[in-house]
């Protein structure tokens, strides 16, 4: 064997995760040379996602099995008749220079040398084929062996007259090229010498198991192994193999424009770019093959919406903080304006997504939908009984790690035997379900398997009583005054928030399993209420809670899980006006200013007499037009004063108030202080 076949013959052993789509091109062939047919298998994904590299595996095979294997690259020869035909008797060693018509003298010579064997032609990037896909349907495949393969790759699907023709329909098996998953992530870095389960974390959550990610996160692990995978320049030459595919500016615009929204379609891209989005335009960027259809809406695939966004991050910084404080406001104005707040979890996650908070991030990695929570019913209380007990004597310490793809910070799990067990606190779940049936939700995996429970006890009159004797509630209780306390006495339709009481998986470092349970924190977390949550201590569980926006409640530490640990109280509080302020605290922390660019309604509140009297006449008009969203300038033209003096009442109020900020104002305004 020549050094060139060794080598070939190498690379070939890192290419992992095609066994399946190997086996289905060997049936097609087996079928082919039984049936004296022809066929054509198409397989299609993204740029780097690994078409040519798959079709290297599919020659290995051909000539495994005795088929005679030939390949082009539609960007290898000039699309013509005389190209083309060149280009196919240089695969069979033979030269066209004295041949008037080439691809018939191909037809014939390739019939001689395959014999009774299968002929496999492969065209890579077929996607250029697209001036002569109706010539080599129509002409050229007629004049080759009857015992025929045509093998493409495209970042596209096959279309029009393909699946136009009934005969063609039945000859075509298309297959799109997917991810690799974290197993086969994980033998190809072992391939490349990296074992250390760190680094391989690390890889495995930036690549999100692109095959051509991975690569470039290997050899830059290979060549700079103490330094860990930060930023957004290491999958630039991804970006650059993609942006290939964008033909002009305005189509750039559109791309750009959506990979700072992470789920777009033309009504929330018109939205961000504050102009309407042309349907041509628009139909022109869902076509493009980093582009996937989802459940709400189109989605870059995912490291082309990072590549994307960090680019234009460090390119145009203002265009890029434009673009995400329109996201924001779209969401939270979505949020704010529900109807029925008890659905919007999805867009309380999307909103969370700007709000830059790395443990966050950690935790949420991927949009897995396969596990679902279902509230428990007179049928299904039995299984959730049936958790409860298992519960009881199935715990184990839990300890491992997740990482932010952004700044490769690590986050620990270590849970103890005995802080799992307190953390999944037995309750009398048939009384709570007697008392309060909407409090025990289920956690299902696709199997319909119980996999976790949730107890979320509305706040209302009807609970009152027992929550007054519950011994991880009474803590919040007592740190009330007798106004506070009164305002959690509301009817049970119109609970006045909710206790978090239990939350508890079977395997909580599963990433599955994880998504679901924040997805259910997210449904709660905007709802309009109070929402209550003691969990026992951890250091995961402090930067989670704190994480989402939930302040430690002063004064409601209590020992009252085991007498011995102190475990802090959450609380976050979203009622009436509160929920703007919530939202405005939150993005305020990463650094946005988000008074500027919603108008929340605030003007029921600044009657109170508490705040009014802090400001005179003056300051409280200036104090308005702040929390309005006006620039100084603005106030100055709207109050007819200039706008030094603006700035001057600007800085009494801040002075009185004892604030820096506008959207610390603007809260203070709304009675969020």
């Amino acid at each position: 064997m020549d050094q060139a076949n060794k080598l070939s013959d190498r690379e070939l052993r890192f290419i992992v995760g095609r066994e399946q789509e190997l086996t289905v091109f060997e049936k097609i062939l087996e079928k082919i040379k039984k049936n004296r047919d022809m066929g054509l298998f198409h397989v299609y994904g993204t740029g780097g996602v690994g078409k040519s590299s798959f079709l290297r595996l599919c020659r290995q095979k051909a000539q495994q099995l005795g088929a005679v294997y030939l390949q082009l690259h539609s960007r290898d020869f000039v699309h013509t008749e005389q190209g083309i035909g060149a280009a196919l008797l240089s695969q069979i060693g033979l030269s066209a220079e004295n041949e008037k018509d080439p691809l018939r003298y191909f037809g014939e010579q390739i019939a001689q040398q395959a014999g009774e064997r299968v002929v496999v032609l492969a065209i890579d990037t077929f996607e250029e084929m697209q001036d002569m896909e109706n010539w080599l349907r129509d002409r050229l495949i007629p004049m080759l062996p009857e015992r025929l393969l045509l093998l493409t790759a495209s970042r596209f699907p096959l279309r029009g007259g393909w699946l136009w023709s009934p005969v063609w329909r039945e000859r075509i098996c298309q297959l799109p090229l997917k991810q690799l998953d974290r197993d086969e992530c994980i033998k190809y870095l072992d391939f490349c010498g990296i074992t250390d389960d760190f680094q391989i974390e690390q890889i495995w959550r930036r690549t999100n198991g692109h095959p051509l990610a991975m690569s470039l996160a290997a050899a830059f692990n290979f060549s700079e192994s103490t330094v860990p995978i930060k930023g957004g320049d290491l999958f630039k030459q991804l970006a650059a193999l993609w942006l290939q595919e964008i033909p002009d500016r305005e189509l750039n615009r559109f791309v750009e424009a959506a990979s700072v929204l992470r789920v777009f379609d033309q009504e929330r891209l018109s939205s961000v770019l504050e102009e309407e989005v042309p349907t041509d335009l628009f139909d022109r960027l869902i076509e493009l093959s980093f582009v996937r259809r989802t459940e709400r809406g189109w989605q870059l695939h995912d490291l082309m919406r990072k590549s994307m966004n960090n680019r234009l991050k460090e390119r145009r910084p203002k265009r890029h903080l434009e673009l995400t404080k329109r996201c924001i406001e779209y969401y939270a104005k979505a949020i704010i304006e529900s109807k029925d707040r008890s659905a919007i979890e999805w867009e309380v996650g999307e909103l969370l997504h700007y709000a830059d908070i790395d443990v966050l991030r950690a935790l949420t990695f991927g949009d897995d939908l396969s596990h679902y929570w279902e509230a428990v019913t007179e049928t299904t209380l039995r299984d959730a009984l049936a958790y409860a007990k298992w519960r009881e004597t199935n715990t184990q310490p839990v300890s491992g790690y997740e990482i932010d793809p952004v700044t490769g910070n690590s986050f620990q799990f270590n849970y103890t035997k005995e802080q799992v067990r307190y953390n999944a606190a037995p309750l009398d779940l048939e009384l709570l379900f007697k008392m309060e049936p909407s409090s025990i939700k289920l956690l299902r995996d696709p199997n319909d398997q119980a996999c976790g429970l949730a107890v979320w006890i509305p706040i209302h009159a009807g609970t009152l009583p027992w929550l007054q004797k519950d011994p991880l509630f009474t803590p919040y209780l007592h740190t009330l005054t007798e106004k506070e306390s009164s305002l959690l006495v509301t009817p049970r339709e119109q609970p006045a928030g909710w206790f978090l009481r239990s939350f508890d998986f079977v395997d909580v470092l599963s990433p599955k399993v994880r998504a679901a349970a924040i997805r259910l924190i997210y449904s709660y977390l905007c709802r309009g209420g109070l929402t209550i949550c003691t969990p026992y201590d951890s250091e995961i569980g402090r930067k989670s809670y704190t994480g989402f926006g939930f302040r430690h409640v002063k004064g409601a530490d209590h020992y009252n899980y085991d007498g011995l640990t102190l475990t802090p109280t959450y609380a976050l509080d979203t009622r009436s006006e509160k929920l703007a302020a919530f939202l405005m605290e939150l993005f305020q922390r990463s650094g946005i200013d988000l008074v500027n660019i919603v108008n929340f309604p605030i003007e029921q509140q600044l009657s109170e007499p508490a705040l009014v009297g802090l400001l005179s006449d003056r300051e409280h008009d200036v104090a308005k037009e702040v929390a309005a969203g006006y620039s100084n300038a603005e106030i100055a033209a709207r109050l007819f004063v200039s706008e030094s003096t603006v700035k001057k009442h600007m800085k009494s109020i801040y002075s009185k108030l004892g604030i820096h900020n506008r959207a610390q104002l603007t809260a203070k305004l709304i009675g969020k202080s």
